[in-house]
């Protein structure tokens, strides 16, 4: 084999190794073509205030990947849900106020305080994105680049792409939340 083959494979393998290692998605970064917006993160399409909401959730980390249900419903002033596996093993419960999010019953690989108030700033910023009374509000910068719609603070960054899937991006943990909307189904309607 001649060195010229050699270099290329190895070329070819170090591409490979790569592409292999990323595994959470880079955030978004702002180029002159983005568009000051103020768009709404939580449309009546994919968050009802009256029902409860089901989605399918993804949770990237720089190592694993977390996949499952995320149940969301509005009780009172509050929201609140479950985190479960598909096969319904429950990851955590949480509550999220106007002032804070509070995780409950959260499984024993998820218990450390480090994570807990991790995942509970996250959900607290995904959850408030479009109040106008969370605290972070005035410090959200909103725009639409290449038919994404970003609303970004220093730390956080949410995506909402064209595929209908929103990405809540923790830039300083390297943790990614997928969340994609699942049809509900109405029973009364249903021909079995």
């Amino acid at each position: 084999m001649n060195i010229t083959m050699v270099r290329k494979i190895i070329y070819c393998l170090l591409l490979i190794f790569l592409m292999c290692c990323s595994s959470v998605r880079p955030t978004v970064k702002q180029t002159a073509t983005a568009q000051p917006s103020d768009f709404v993160v939580w449309t009546p399409n994919f968050r009802s205030d009256e029902m409860k909401n089901s989605y399918r959730i993804s949770l990237k980390t720089k190592k694993n990947t977390i996949t499952g249900l995320f149940f969301l419903k509005k009780s009172g002033d509050e929201w609140r849900g479950t985190f479960t596996n598909e096969m319904g093993a429950k990851a955590f419960d949480y509550i999220v106020t106007g002032k804070k999010c509070e995780l409950l019953n959260v499984i024993s690989m998820m218990d450390k305080w480090y994570i807990k108030k991790t995942v509970a700033a996250d959900l607290y910023f995904f959850i408030h994105v479009d109040n106008p009374e969370a605290p972070f509000y005035e410090k959200l910068e909103r725009y639409e680049q290449n038919g994404n719609r970003i609303s970004q603070q220093k730390k956080r960054q949410v995506v909402v792409g064209q595929d209908g899937v929103v990405r809540m991006i923790n830039n300083r943990r390297g943790l990614q939340y997928e969340l994609k909307k699942m049809v509900e189904l109405d029973p009364d309607k249903l021909i079995l």
